[in-house]
């Protein structure tokens, strides 16, 4: 009745216009609608018509305005947003779009759409929205579910708030190489059960966790023949990536997942787990073998730095960033040991900052040195930061020998292990820049190795009791003990925390503890157990305990209920998405033998998420992923993670967890730069940050992370 009324009004008026005028601007046309959608750019579906946005909210003003600015309609109790929720589909990368309204309900009863509203979203990963005019777009990146809100004044003040969603999904098809036309109409048939047939996926393990800037995996699996075709479906709530692949007689049964589709992945439905199955069509029998899924989950995660490690064939060490699968020989030629001939360098330890390097050269001298990561070490020989001894034409002399180094958390000092003719291995301190020894006060222990000094530079872990004439790297016996550091260069009391022969009777047995590594947070200290400490023939397992040496735990998610090929655990200096994060290395099987190292028991290094809140007694690690970029032909081992800081705002990300505003999102040409988060979301503990402004109240930002302010 209202909406006829107000034809039969408009009409009269165009006809006195005309008479009393002699004509003026014909009156608007009002088309029936049912949404917004419905209607021109600048005009709303309102009563059921497309009426233009400027009669809305009492039309205009005194002044001819437009009404915006004349406050609050009278009368208005509520909004809801129109719609209340919308579902889009994004395929291949596209960009689906929605407009949304707000819709006021008045005092009289009736409604209609107000105009003037302001638009948020939250989160801002799956898409952005037009402040003032409702419109959302899709970015086609990341999938999920996202609120949307939308306020107006408020007649009684402040302002009436209105939520709905917007929810994307993705959906991609790939295609492999010599797929042909019909593959998807070959698989459209009902599957058969058949483990015998089954692609049985080896890599990733089911269950495993990873940080959401891993680089993608390379997905191996067992049983495929030369023309044979595989489905590949990778799938959470959000995202469904379908990839069609051909067996072509070399190796064929993997799949080095697409970067783009593993981002999108990563990143979409963050607490939900990634299911992954591989079906096999097999073209000798034209029968759909349906493949068992496996279960990854992403943490909210980021490990932002460089692993170093020794490529053993090489005698080198190797450098991988973060998010690549790039092998870079920074340094290819260390000095040369001219006693033994040899151009290696292992044993190294990285610094705390990731700047410094120590590493032990040549063969049996063992003759140390320091290298500073930021400066160009390509050279032949390299700079070092404190000289070698060459006197003599041998690096032999007064050049400082040890075994193995850890650093002080500042950087300032390095404890090493070295040994003085036969006599057992000493403990002793250095200036790693001077390449000096320095003095100390109190007494530091003897026939000990492994040193690991712990961030929060109250004490020093090590491996004591060794056996006789054990130099270290080899020992079969031993217990993991602390020294107390009480001041610069002062030590106090030692005593044994973990006895390796109380494990004598677990799996795999043997009375050596060895290689200490202390958690981030100093909380914990995790440790190998095994028959002895050397990777190529010996038999461990990881534990981890408290710092005081109670509530031993054997790491069987790291290392299987069974595993006994486990070693050289290392926390890196990240704790990120509830998680600490370990390197180690192991000889189990990655992969299949095509590409991976199935049935060489080729150490190889692995990372493990340790959880940071788990109760006492409960074992806190995870399924572990296999470290990209690895030369799968050669014995990788001693695995260190150097920090690198989170990026700036308006620097190229892939995740939002590399940024330190939190968010990774395209910017006007389209490339994903770090942006930051909405103003009004603060950063809990451990989120990064830019500023203190960034984190929440009692928190500040401190190296690029939100921690509690100190005292």
């Amino acid at each position: 009745m209202e909406a006829m009324s107000r034809r039969l009004l408009l009409a009269l008026s165009a006809l006195l216009c005309f008479a009393l005028a002699g004509g003026c601007d014909p009156a608007p046309s009002f088309e029936p609608c049912t949404s917004n959608d419905e209607c021109p750019d600048d005009h709303v579906c309102s009563d059921g018509e497309c009426t233009p946005r400027a009669d809305v909210d009492g039309g205009t003003d005194r002044d001819g305005g437009s009404g915006r600015d004349a406050g609050p309609p009278a009368g208005l109790e509520s909004i809801a947003l129109d719609p209340a929720t919308a579902d889009l589909v994004s395929v291949d990368g596209s960009m689906p779009e929605q407009t949304f309204a707000v819709i006021g309900t008045f005092s009289d009863g009736t409604t209609r759409p107000l105009a003037g509203p302001s638009f948020t979203i939250d989160p801002v990963g799956v898409g952005t929205i037009d402040v003032a005019s409702g419109r959302f777009v899709a970015n086609g990146i990341i999938g999920g579910t996202a609120t949307v809100t939308a306020a107006v004044p408020n007649p009684a003040g402040g302002e009436l708030e209105a939520t709905g969603t917007v929810s994307v999904r993705l959906e991609r098809t790939l295609l492999g190489d010599g797929v042909p036309a019909d593959v998807a109409d070959r698989f459209a048939g009902t599957p058969v059960t058949d483990d015998t047939r089954r692609a049985q996926i080896v890599y990733p393990l089911d269950g495993v966790v990873m940080p959401q800037n891993v680089y993608p995996a390379d997905l191996q699996w067992l049983r495929g023949a030369s023309g044979d075709l595989f489905r590949v479906t990778l799938e959470k709530p959000s995202i469904t990536v379908t990839a069609y692949l051909a067996h072509d007689g070399s190796p064929g049964n993997h799949w080095l997942v697409e970067q783009a589709a593993w981002r999108s992945l990563a990143q979409t439905d963050p607490g939900s787990d990634a299911s992954i199955t591989v079906d096999r069509f097999e073209a000798a029998t034209s029968e759909v073998v349906a493949g068992t899924p496996v279960r990854v989950h992403f943490a909210r995660a980021a490990l932002t730095g460089s692993v170093y490690y020794w490529d053993i064939e090489r005698g080198r060490i190797v450098r991988i960033d973060d998010g690549t699968a790039t092998r870079d020989e920074f340094m290819p030629s260390p000095p040369l040991d001219y006693t033994s001939g040899s151009r290696c360098v292992g044993c190294h330890a990285v610094s705390n900052s990731g700047r410094y390097m120590a590493g032990r050269l040549g063969g049996g001298e063992n003759i140390g040195a320091v290298f500073d990561l930021t400066a160009d070490l390509s050279g032949d020989p390299p700079p070092v930061v404190f000289p070698l001894d060459r006197g003599g034409g041998s690096l032999s002399g007064t050049s400082v020998r040890w075994w193995f180094a850890s650093w002080s958390p500042d950087d300032t000092r390095m404890v090493v292990t070295q040994q003085e003719g036969a006599g057992p291995n000493q403990m002793a301190i250095y200036d790693p820049y001077a390449g000096t020894q320095m003095g100390v006060a109190g007494s530091l222990p003897s026939n000990v190795t492994h040193p690991a000094w712990a961030p929060d530079n109250s004490q020093i872990a090590y491996i004591a009791n060794l056996g006789t004439n054990e130099w270290g790297g080899n020992n079969v016996q031993g217990d993991v003990a602390v020294i107390d550091v009480l001041g610069p260069d002062t030590f106090g009391s030692t005593r044994v925390l973990h006895s390796g022969a109380s494990l004598a009777g677990d799996v795999p047995g043997g009375n050596a503890d060895s290689y200490p590594t202390w958690s981030p947070d100093s909380r914990f200290i995790a440790f190998a157990h095994g028959t002895g400490s050397r990777s190529e023939d010996q038999q461990s397992a990881l534990y981890v305990m408290n710092r005081d040496g109670t509530d031993v735990v054997r790491m069987d998610g790291a290392c299987g209920v069974e595993g006994r090929l486990e070693f050289q655990p290392r926390f890196s200096p990240f704790e990120q998405g509830g998680y600490y994060w370990m390197s180690f290395l192991s000889r189990r099987d990655y992969g299949n033998a095509d590409v991976g190292t199935r049935g060489t028991q080729r150490q190889q290094i692995w990372v493990t998420a340790v959880r940071s809140d788990a109760a006492p007694g409960e074992d806190p690690s995870s399924v572990p992923y296999w470290l990209p970029g690895q030369n799968t032909t050669s014995r990788n081992i001693s695995a260190y993670w150097a920090p690198r800081p989170c990026r700036p705002d308006g620097e190229s990300c892939t995740v939002g967890s590399e940024c330190c505003g939190g968010d990774c999102r395209p910017d006007e040409s389209g490339a994903l730069v770090c942006s930051p988060p909405p103003p009004d979301r603060c950063r809990m503990v451990n989120e990064t940050c830019s500023t203190d402004e960034d984190c929440c109240d009692g928190l500040s930002c401190i190296g690029n992370v939100c921690v509690r302010a100190p005292e």
